[in-house]
C-alpha cells in the first residue's frame, strides 16, 4: 500500500545503497578499471558524510513526503536539484580539507551516475506501486472549482498512486458530518483523506479529526497535492499570510548563491553575445531608428527599472493601447524575437541586479497597475526579482502581450506564485533546461 512506513523505509535503504553503488561506478568510470577494495575504502570514507547529507537533502526536498510520491513529473527535478545541492556543499569541503582524492572528476561522475540511478530507482518503485491491482483509495473533502479540478484529474487516472472514490462537498455540512464521513470511509477501506484546511467548515471541525489519525486515517493537505499535480497554486486556496511570514527566513543561502551564479553566467554569456548584439544593432541602425530601447519594468519590491532590448517593432508604444494598434513587429524584429537575440542586451540588467536569469516575467508599470487593481495577490509576484525566463513562461504559452489582458494574466499568476513558494536550484534547472530547448528549436515567440 502507498504511503506506509514500510515503503518509506524501502526508499531510504534503497537510496543509501544506490549512493554507495554510484560512487563505485564513478570510480570505475574514472579509471576504466574495477576499483580495488583499498581504493574504494579510501574514497568512501570522505563520501560517507555526503551520503548522509544526500538523505537529509532528499528529506528537505520532499522526496519522502506523502503527497510527492504519486507525481511522476516532479521526481526527476527534485532528485537533480537535491543531488546538485549536495555535491555543491560537499565540493567545498573536498577542496578545503586535505583529502587525497581527485574530487573534480569523481564528483561530476558521481553526480551524473547518482541522478540517473536515483531516478530509475524511484520510477521503478512508482511503477511497481502502479502495477498493483488496486491503487490507494482516497476521499477528497472541500468545495470550489480547484477541488473539482483535482478530483476529475486524479479520479480513475492510472498516473497516480491514489484514486478518489468520493468527493465530499463541505457546503451545508453540519457539525460532525465530516468526521462521520471519514469514519465511514475508514470502515470501507479508504484511509487516505485529502482535505482542504483553508475551508472554514473543515477548520470548524478540525478538532474532531485528530482522533481519526489514530484510527488509521492518512491526511494530505489539498493545496500541496494540487500544486504537485498541476505545477501551480490553487489561487482561491492560496495561503498568502503563511508565505509572507516564511519569506524572510527561507532560502537565504539559495538567494545569495543564485545571485553569484547570475553574475558569473552573465559575464561569460556577455562575451559570447557581444558580436551578435553588435551585428543586430548595425542592421537596425541601417534600417532606421535607434537599435536599443529601454523599457520601463517593475522589479523586486515594486522598484522601476529600465530593461534594455534590441528594437523588434517600429517603435516602443509604452504599453499604450492606442499606440499599440499602430505598431507592428518588423521583419528583422521577427527574426530577432524568434532567435531571442533581441533579449541579449538584458544581460546587462542581470549584471546590474535588476533581473535574474530565472524569475517571474517583468511587467510594464501601467499594466501592473491594472492587474494589481483587478487581480488579488498579483502584487506578491514582486517580492522577488523578475527573470529572463520563468515557471509561468514555460507553462503558459499563451502569455499576454500588448494591452492589459486580465483573464490570461489571472491564469498565469498561479504559476508565478508557485515559483515564489517553491523556488529552488532544482526548479531553476528545470526552467533553464526547458528554456534552452525552446531556444534551440527556435520555438520562442
Amino acid at each position: 500500500m502507498a504511503f506506509d512506513r514500510r515503503e518509506t523505509a524501502i526508499l531510504l535503504i534503497g537510496d543509501f545503497i544506490i549512493l554507495v553503488a554510484s560512487l563505485w561506478v564513478a570510480l570505475f568510470l574514472r579509471n576504466l578499471a574495477f576499483p580495488s577494495l583499498s581504493y574504494f575504502e579510501t574514497n568512501i570514507i570522505p563520501f560517507l558524510p555526503m551520503f548522509v547529507l544526500s538523505l537529509v537533502v532528499f528529506y528537505i526536498a520532499g522526496l519522502y513526503e506523502k503527497q510527492t510520491r504519486p507525481i511522476r513529473s516532479v521526481m526527476g527535478i527534485r532528485i537533480l536539484g537535491a543531488q546538485a545541492a549536495t555535491v555543491a556543499i560537499t565540493a567545498i569541503l573536498f577542496f578545503v580539507l586535505p583529502l587525497s582524492i581527485e574530487p573534480k572528476t569523481i564528483l561530476v561522475l558521481y553526480l551524473v551516475v547518482s541522478v540517473v540511478a536515483e531516478s530509475a530507482w524511484r520510477f521503478y518503485q512508482m511503477k511497481r506501486e502502479l502495477g498493483k491491482e488496486k491503487r490507494e483509495s482516497a476521499l477528497l473533502i472541500g468545495s470550489g472549482a480547484a477541488i473539482s479540478e483535482l478530483y476529475e484529474e486524479v479520479r480513475e487516472n492510472p498516473r497516480y498512486l491514489i484514486n478518489f472514490v468520493r468527493h465530499l462537498e463541505t457546503a451545508g455540512l453540519g457539525r460532525g458530518d465530516i468526521a462521520a464521513a471519514i469514519s465511514s470511509a475508514l470502515g470501507h477501506g479508504t484511509r487516505v483523506i485529502v482535505v482542504d484546511l483553508s475551508d472554514p467548515i473543515v477548520a470548524r471541525d478540525l478538532s474532531q479529526l485528530y482522533n481519526l489519525a489514530a484510527e488509521g486515517a492518512v491526511f494530505l493537505e489539498f493545496a500541496a497535492l494540487y500544486e504537485e499535480i498541476f505545477d501551480r497554486v490553487p489561487l482561491e486556496h492560496f495561503n498568502a499570510g503563511e508565505l509572507l511570514e516564511s519569506l524572510p527566513r527561507r532560502r537565504a543561502v539559495y538567494d545569495v548563491l543564485k545571485r553569484l551564479f547570475d553574475i558569473v553566467l552573465a559575464l561569460v554569456l556577455s562575451l559570447i553575445a557581444l558580436p551578435f548584439i553588435g551585428l543586430a544593432a548595425l542592421l537596425l541602425s541601417v534600417n532606421g531608428g535607434q537599435p536599443f530601447i529601454r523599457n520601463e519594468r517593475i522589479g523586486s519590491g515594486g522598484r522601476i527599472f529600465h530593461l534594455i532590448k534590441l528594437r523588434s517593432m517600429l517603435f516602443y508604444d509604452h504599453g499604450d493601447p492606442e499606440l499599440h494598434k499602430k505598431n507592428r513587429v518588423t521583419a528583422l524584429g521577427r527574426l530577432l524575437r524568434k532567435t531571442r537575440v533581441d533579449e541579449l542586451p538584458q544581460l546587462w540588467n542581470v549584471l546590474a541586479g535588476d533581473i535574474s536569469f530565472i524569475g517571474p516575467r517583468p511587467e510594464i508599470p501601467k499594466l501592473a497597475e491594472v492587474y494589481e487593481r483587478e487581480i488579488p495577490l498579483y502584487r506578491m509576484r514582486h517580492l522577488i526579482s523578475p527573470g529572463l525566463s520563468g515557471w509561468a513562461q514555460i507553462h503558459d504559452y499563451d502569455a499576454p502581450h500588448g494591452p492589459a489582458d486580465i483573464p490570461r494574466t489571472r491564469r498565469k499568476l498561479p504559476f508565478d506564485l508557485y515559483y515564489l513558494k517553491h523556488r529552488s536550484f532544482g526548479l531553476d534547472l528545470a526552467i533553464a533546461a526547458k528554456t534552452i530547448r525552446t531556444l534551440l528549436t527556435l520555438s520562442g515567440a
